[in-house]
């Protein structure tokens, strides 16, 4: 029997995430046409372009996967800044570290032209389109567009420009997708079809969010409302929040606290998407990274001194809100916000160091043979700043120099091409088109068998004169662990079974960051067989505000919760709404019981502020049909939740808190519930986990709950098992330990 598990999310808060659904749309575009090939398998399309004189070998080889000492060279020779397109296999020299290897395949690929959009054969979920993504012969392409550091001009700069650049460089068997910064890199999705990008940046041309003179997102709004820029702050020392003025000694704390974290969340997602590609395949990828660039923040002593409250850690101000009762922190109570929250994020970006950072970042991509095109939307800047930032000449030039090179470096070391510094951004593409549309693959069989996850230094030299090669700079040999992981990952994958429940439950966790302002999840227990053609399962949908949402003005009084379960064509299943009471910011929604057809459902949950004025948020959750017996229900216990267990849908928690986690099951699932905790590689770690279970308005739960105390802060699973026998079933919970 089948049952649902959530494999892509939309997150409806911001405009230019609708880009992502519109690769959505195109996958989904790929049920009215003919079925795509099975991947790898005998109707597999062929290489794109044309080869030169590949060996015997070349057209069967199999592509690079963990425990093969086969490596796979991607080579990029120019002469005076064009593309070589004559060269032989006798031309090129490949040694891995110092070693002189012996090229086994050799192939020339001369991408002629896109072709018809029509005849490209789209995926039709999430999870095949990177099945399709691993195994394809095209290549693959990410644009990443650094929404924080693109000006909305820059952006509308840019609507036409990637779009010729996607035209022309991606095959009809290349696959792109499209990042922002507030993705995680699992929650993108490959798409072959360009013209439904082109549809959706000519409508959302907007995405630019540089020289906003008001931020969007709420944590960042409070920074200005702790830190005004004319000087008046809430006195620390005042129990009432009494307002005093000062000569401006709050100003451009709040800007800078901004800046830097938009820069770290910037290069954080540009290094989880190199780390997310390094696992989809080995051969080169290609990241367009639409930028104005970055300053690299380095750590700001004076920053960290600034402001006027040191309460000590988890510490607000107690007090009487306006309805009697007490409140540990009457600031947030009164006005949405509070100090301490404020200075402890103050401290926390005054001593990030951006820096080493990027040169991570850097490391990552070489490691994951991620390259990085990046281009300033800019054209030729003449200045950093708007004129109304009021920053001095020297310094604004000094910004922009550093933007720049910032950029520069980023390609230089991950061997992509930088186009910066031109008006032409036309003419500047024309590079990264000749770069990306003519290269040579050079495959060899390790001379080092040994498997010591050590890095491996790959240099590839051409024997003609004056021609300079850029290539992957090598690469890092599996351990024996992993290689035993990779035959049984390959195993399930030649069987065409579903990802692991432990790589699921990983997966999940890039979700887990900090920023968020709604996040939904969904539990549900299979209940058996339902109509002919499906089955039936009892459903939650679990809605939750970032809590720095929650104590905004409009949230204070509560709001409502709506969700909607349907078919993806839009057939409504059921609809049901739910209070969100004043000072709650988590709750969630029993369906009941639902006859689910086979394939996919659609969950969208919508939550409205009962105050004025306030925006409502959105989410939406797909469900795929992959033969897990259930999905569970996550509860937090901590210092601002009292006694009681609340649901959660954020996977992030801190070592003050308590975890439970609630599976629901069927009636037979008889005797006592197990449970325990795993470390990334699945091994048990000695911490008590309490496994009970419990039966509520006819529902029957199996649950474990432990204190997260003697853990240090990392990634986590629980595996949670009910029943005796047949009826045993078995989930593993991602969940993630933060300081």
């Amino acid at each position: 029997m089948s049952s649902l598990f959530p494999f892509v999310r939309t997150r409806g808060a911001a405009v230019y995430v609708l880009l992502i659904i519109a690769l959505a749309a195109a996958t989904a575009g790929g049920r009215a046409q003919s079925p795509p090939p099975k991947p790898g398998g005998a109707d597999s399309p062929p290489p794109q372009g044309k080869a030169q004189a590949p060996t015997p070998a070349a057209a069967n080889q199999p592509r690079f996967r963990v425990g093969a000492n086969f490596v796979r060279v991607d080579a990029y020779p120019s002469l005076k800044g064009v593309a070589v397109r004559d060269l032989a296999a006798d031309d090129f020299e490949v040694l891995e570290d110092g070693v002189v290897q012996k090229v086994e395949t050799f192939e020339h690929v001369d991408v002629r032209g896109p072709g018809p959009q029509e005849t490209r054969v789209e995926p039709n979920n999430a999870r095949e389109a990177r099945a399709i993504a691993e195994s394809t012969t095209g290549r693959l392409f990410v644009v990443f567009l650094d929404t924080y550091h693109t000006e909305e001009g820059g952006s509308h700069r840019m609507q036409r420009v990637l779009v010729n650049l996607l035209n022309k460089v991606v095959g009809p068997d290349d696959m792109y997708a499209v990042m922002t910064p507030d993705m995680s890199a699992a929650d993108i999705s490959f798409a072959r079809k360009t013209d439904v990008m082109e549809d959706y940046l000519a409508k959302y041309w907007f995405w630019g969010q540089r020289e906003r003179l008001w931020p969007e997102d709420p944590v960042e709004q409070h920074y200005f409302e702790c830190y005004p820029e004319q000087g008046m702050s809430s006195s620390c020392n005042s129990p009432l929040g009494v307002q005093r003025q000062a000569d401006n000694v709050y100003a451009g704390v709040a800007r800078e606290m901004v800046a830097r974290r938009h820069e770290k969340k910037v290069l954080d997602a540009m290094a989880d998407l190199s780390r997310y590609l390094r696992g989809i395949r080995e051969e080169r990828k290609a990241v367009i990274a639409i930028s104005n660039g970055w300053l690299l923040f380095r750590p700001n002593p004076n920053l960290e001194r600034h402001g006027t409250c040191e309460a000590p850690p988890g510490a607000g101000q107690p007090g009487v809100g306006p309805d009697g009762r007490l409140t540990s922190d009457r600031m947030a109570h009164d006005y949405g916000y509070s100090q301490y929250d404020c200075d402890k994020d103050r401290r926390l970006l005054a001593n990030i160091d951006d820096w080493q950072i990027f040169r991570d970042l850097i490391d990552d991509a070489n490691r994951a043979n991620v390259t990085f095109y990046p281009v300033d939307s800019r054209g030729l800047a003449a200045m950093d700043n708007l004129i109304i930032a009021d920053v001095p000449p020297n310094i604004d030039q000094a910004m922009l120099r550093n933007r720049i090179e910032t950029l520069r470096t980023l390609a230089t070391d991950t061997d992509g091409i930088a186009v910066v510094d031109t008006n032409d951004l036309e003419k500047g593409l024309r590079r990264v088109v000749d770069d990306l549309t003519s290269y040579y693959l050079l495959g060899y069989y390790s001379t080092n068998g040994k498997n010591d996850g050590k890095f491996r230094k790959i240099t590839v030299r051409v024997k003609r004169p004056g021609v300079d090669v850029r290539a992957r700079r090598g690469y890092r040999a599996a351990t024996q662990d992993e290689i035993d992981r990779g035959r049984e990952q390959t195993m399930l994958q030649e069987s065409n079974a579903p990802s692991s429940p432990m790589q699921l439950a990983l997966n999940a966790l890039g979700s887990a960051r900090p920023g968020i302002p709604f996040r939904t999840s969904v539990s549900y227990a299979a209940l058996g067989a339902g109509d002919p053609t499906g089955e039936k399962v009892r459903l939650w949908a679990l809605a939750e505000l970032d809590s720095a949402v929650a104590r905004q003005g409009e949230w204070l009084a509560g709001g409502s919760v709506g969700v909607t379960v349907t078919l993806p064509d839009g057939t409504n299943l059921i609809s049901k709404d739910a209070p969100l009471a004043a000072g709650q910011h988590a709750v969630a929604v029993d369906l009941g019981e639902i006859d689910v057809p086979a394939g996919e459902l659609v969950v969208r949950t919508r939550v409205k502020p009962r105050g004025e004025g306030g925006l409502p948020y959105s989410d939406t959750i797909r469900l795929a049909s992959v033969g897990l017996p259930g999905r569970p229900l996550l509860l937090r216990r901590g210092p601002t939740t009292g006694i009681n267990y609340v649901p959660t849908a954020d996977l992030q928690f801190h070592r003050t808190d308590r975890l439970r986690v609630d599976l629901p099951v069927g009636a037979d699932a008889a005797g006592t519930p197990t449970a325990e905790v795993l470390d990334r590689a699945g091994k048990p770690i000695a911490v008590p986990v309490r496994a009970s279970s419990r039966t509520e308005d006819g529902q029957t739960w199996a649950s474990a709950e432990l204190s997260l105390a003697p853990l240090a802060a990392g990634d986590y699973l629980i595996r949670l098992k009910a029943g005796t026998g047949a009826n045993t079933q078995e989930v593993l919970t991602g969940f993630r330990l933060v300081p």
